[in-house]
């Protein structure tokens, strides 16, 4: 057995003076050796309080207190330890120094003998506070001790401080001295004492109960002289790195008397022996911790999509119990810096991560930061800041940019890149929380990260800050909104050739980049090419390897200048910066992932279909799709806490309402207003989160009323106050131009619905016109300008517009709808040119754009509007003396308007 398997990491205790080995082996000579560890630690205590060990504990700790032997066994075996192996540390990064420790199971100083005597013992050093007092006088029967097969005298231990165990030999040969001095008459007089006190025992046993001598020698207490100086080899055949059982005595051989002239022995309590080693509790807890988190996370994406309050309640208990042993560990007193730093860190990002007790996050998480820096742990003190400034931003957003600043200035100035990416990130990814991603601050601070990545020539950095800024510029009003977006989209695309620009993630958020800038711009031709490019490098990263379909995360590389990495990057700062095997370091992200990226693919593909596709309801197979991909339960199942997976469920969720809002839209469009019904009973069954959707649910199910035919109910739907808008169109409970388009929209369905006479209302309609003119007529948004054109061009004022104004409507609807490619908006317009230009006209005109405007109305699909070009188209053929066909026609048009009433029927 080594010495690292005896003790754990810690000097060698043992160690004995010269002068009192010399005098050991001249007592040695004249009478047979005695060990002093097999008297009972109580007794020694209650005869001699005044008697103290420089060590502060008794060399005879019940733990290594010998056994004694079978008959089977006639060696001496070697001095075991009641110590399990030695565990691996926890943290295999800060490992203990063990090159200081000496493998061998002693330890000898220059000037000591090389006569071997009587073994050393190892003591425990949990007893170090502990007080030696001498063994009492006693008329017990002692155990037989099993001596230790080592040579060293068993005398008092010098002293050695617990807090600085590597004490040079020099100090330990000097402190043994002194206890020498002082020490040496007094342990002789206690030998002598002792010596008669065992002499006067023996001689009355031999009077009142005489024995036999035992005929097996193995029995014998007494350490022969020649044994002890035999060779290790010889004195126990088993390996010395092995450990060795030893046989446990019964209490009834424990209790037997011995015969005359054997030594007396004591027999062992029952508390010392079922007394077990001592066991560190701090690795323990932290293992607990660990296991709680990791099986809660693991669960945390089942959770977040049933939300049931068992598995709610299970998962919350998993976490407390977790926090529980983290905040008993914090209060050890047995922590070094780096692991109370570490600790600190842990526990205030659960805190974060998993509860609202941001006060006393920010505790932790200042206690952290205050070690680091005492002891310049860089890595942690930057990665405590960073998620100080996480919660510091849920409670004072201005704060946190003003602190947020001042850390930037911090490590811009040490040179440390990777946490200047890191906070500036941090403070874009604030402004996009607070809305102001296109602000003049949001935008320097992507400038000036384009820049620092340009510097130092980091091209994926480059193009992902040139994705934010463009999705910055997507989401604004302005006029010039485009030509941003698109030079954004230049600036990462000429990197297109470098294939250090090119990660998975990025490749696919510039093609979506792209292809909603088309979208919106309402360019559906160029929309058709980006769409198949798309889809062509969807296929190709579809079985790709490094694009995992379970993590979410994005690493962007980071150059590795010199050895800046050293002091700032560990694996604690994983969660936020990740070290490289290369060059490379990497910052982490967290954006679409593949699953994800395939439904936002689909969702596009369903809008370009619209306007390019000749079956009807394809774009509504398409968004199903979508769902399917948004709803697989294996989307986002990797490890994560519940907040991010409810976080990702929401999100998924959301885009999955938007697609069956979609598909519900397209319905309305097509007249089936069943299938309409249904996606709002889907849609209300989830709740709606606010935003945007929320307001997108109700204009469908306006849509869904005022198409069925129930006005009244239309009417004060679009008169819901999360309609309502401000003289300047920003609606009054969402900042979104979303909700700015369809605040619109309601308005205009208004104005339509009080053209029938059971709803007339002049003043509303003049007031709503008057409101909406500066709102229209330069919307950034073609539709909104071709729809208000339309209403201008169909409905009846009071007085009546002039002719011309009629057909300037009329003309501007129809190039735009040409424009957008929008076949419903182009049946429309043509009906209403019919109705307007070309009443009760005969010519070969007013036949012409009747035939055009039936034509664009079976394209668009809608029942209502082809039962009117029908029955407009059967009227012109009758003026032109066409009666038969006018007759089949109208035929026709009656049939379309009683199905599409018939479709209305669906309560």
């Amino acid at each position: 057995m080594t010495y690292h398997d005896a003790m754990p990491p810690g000097q060698p205790y043992g160690i004995y003076p010269q002068q009192i080995q010399n005098q050991q082996q001249q007592q040695q000579a004249q009478q047979p050796f005695q060990p002093l560890a097999g008297y009972h630690h109580q007794q020694q205590q209650q005869q001699h309080p005044q008697q103290q060990y420089l060590n502060g504990y008794q060399n005879g700790h019940p733990q290594y207190l010998p056994q004694p032997q079978q008959s089977q066994q006639p060696q001496v075996p070697y001095a075991q330890s009641a110590y399990p192996q030695t565990q691996p540390p926890l943290y295999p990064h800060n490992p203990v120094d063990l090159s200081s420790y000496s493998s061998n199971p002693t330890t000898s100083f220059a000037h000591t003998p090389q006569t071997t005597t009587a073994p050393v013992q190892f003591v425990d050093p949990s007893f170090l506070q502990k007080q030696y007092v001498p063994p009492i006088q006693t008329n017990c029967i002692l155990p037989a001790p099993q001596p230790m097969a080592v040579s060293s005298p068993q005398l008092p231990l010098p002293q050695i401080s617990r807090h600085n165990q590597q004490m040079p030999l020099q100090r330990i040969q000097q402190t043994t001295n002194h206890y020498d001095q002082q020490q040496q008459q007094q342990h002789q007089n206690q030998q002598q004492q002792q010596r008669h006190t065992q002499n006067q025992h023996h001689q009355q046993q031999e009077r009142q109960q005489p024995h036999p001598q035992p005929s097996q020698p193995q029995n014998s207490p007494h350490v022969q002289t020649q044994q002890l100086h035999q060779p290790i080899s010889q004195q126990n055949s088993h390996k010395p790195g092995e450990r060795r059982l030893q046989p446990q005595a019964t209490s009834a051989q424990m209790a037997t008397p011995r015969g005359p002239g054997r030594p007396p022995s004591v027999a062992k309590s029952s508390a010392s022996m079922q007394r077990t080693g001592h066991v560190e509790t701090l690795p323990l807890l932290l293992c607990v911790a660990e296991d709680c988190f990791a099986k809660a996370h693991a669960a945390a994406s089942k959770v977040a999509r049933s939300m049931s309050d068992t598995e709610v309640k299970e998962y919350n208990k998993m976490v407390a119990t977790g926090l529980g042993c983290l905040e008993v560990a914090m209060n050890s007193n047995k922590l070094f810096p780096r692991l109370e730093a570490r600790l600190c860190l842990r526990y205030a990002s659960v805190l974060i991560e998993e509860t609202t007790n941001i006060m006393e996050a920010e505790t932790a998480l200042t206690r952290g930061i205050l070690v680091c820096e005492k002891h310049r742990f860089i890595d942690l003190k930057y990665c405590s800041q960073f998620l100080l400034m996480k919660t510091l931003f849920q409670r004072n957003p201005k704060a946190a940019f003003k602190s947020l600043d001042t850390h930037i200035m911090d490590v811009t100035m040490y040179k440390h890149a990777p946490w200047v990416y890191a906070f500036r990130f941090l403070k874009a990814a604030f402004h996009i929380q607070s809305g102001t991603a296109a602000d003049h601050h949001a935008l320097e601070n992507l400038r000036r990260m384009a820049s620092i990545a340009t510097t130092r020539d980091e091209k994926a950095m480059f193009v992902m800050v040139m994705l934010l800024e463009g999705l910055s510029h997507l989401n604004t009003m302005k006029d010039d909104w485009i030509n941003r977006v698109q030079n954004c989209i230049a600036q990462a695309q000429k990197l297109q050739f470098d294939d250090a620009a090119h990660l998975p993630q990025l490749d696919v958020l510039l093609l979506l980049l792209d292809l909603a800038c088309s979208l919106r711009q309402k360019s559906h031709r160029d929309a058709a090419q980006k769409l198949s490019v798309l889809q062509s490098k969807l296929e190709e990263l579809r079985n790709l390897p490094s694009w995992s379909s379970v993590s979410d995360e994005l690493l962007l590389p980071i150059r590795r200048v010199g050895n800046d990495a050293a002091p700032t990057l560990s694996r604690d700062t994983e969660a936020v910066l990740r070290r490289g095997d290369g060059a490379f370091d990497y910052l982490v992200l967290s954006a679409l992932g593949k699953q994800e990226s395939f439904a936002m693919a689909y969702i596009f593909n369903g809008i370009v279909a619209l306007y390019k596709s000749t079956t009807l309801g394809r774009s509504s197979t398409i968004w199903t799709e979508a769902v399917r991909l948004l709803e697989d339960k294996n989307s986002g199942s990797g490890l994560k806490p519940l907040p991010d997976a409810l976080a990702h469920a929401q999100w998924a969720k959301g885009a999955s309402n938007y697609a069956q809002i979609l598909i519900g839209l397209q319905a309305a469009t097509l007249s089936d207003w069943r299938k309409v019904k249904t996606c709002l009973d889907a849609l209300g069954t989830a709740q709606q989160p606010e935003g945007f959707l929320d307001v997108l649910n109700l204009y469908l199910t306006g849509v869904f009323k005022q198409g069925t035919a129930k006005l009244g109910e239309a009417l004060a739907t679009w008169k819901d106050p999360r309609f309502a808008m401000d003289r300047n169109g920003i609606p009054q409970n969402n900042t979104s131009h979303i909700a700015s388009e369809l605040c619109v929209l309601a308005a205009l369905n208004r104005i339509w619905i009080m053209q029938s006479p059971a709803h007339s209302n002049d003043g509303d309609t003049a007031q709503l016109l008057e409101f909406l003119r500066p709102l229209c007529e330069d919307n950034p948004d073609l539709d909104i300008r071709i729809v208000y054109n339309l209403v201008l061009a169909s409905i009846t004022l009071d007085p009546p517009l002039p002719i011309n104004q009629v057909k300037q409507h009329m003309k501007l609807s129809l190039n735009g709808a040409q424009n957008t490619s929008n076949t419903h908006f182009l049946s429309i317009a043509l009906n209403i040119m019919r109705n307007k230009l070309f009443e009760n006209v005969v010519g070969e005109q007013a036949l012409k754009s009747a035939r055009a405007g039936t034509a664009q109305a079976k394209k668009s699909g809608n029942l209502l509007w082809m039962s009117v070009a029908e029955g407009m188209l059967a009227q012109s053929l009758e003026q032109q003396g066409l009666k038969e066909e006018a007759e089949k026609t109208r035929k026709d048009g009656i049939r379309l308007a009683n199905e599409a009433h018939l479709r209305t029927q669906v309560e």
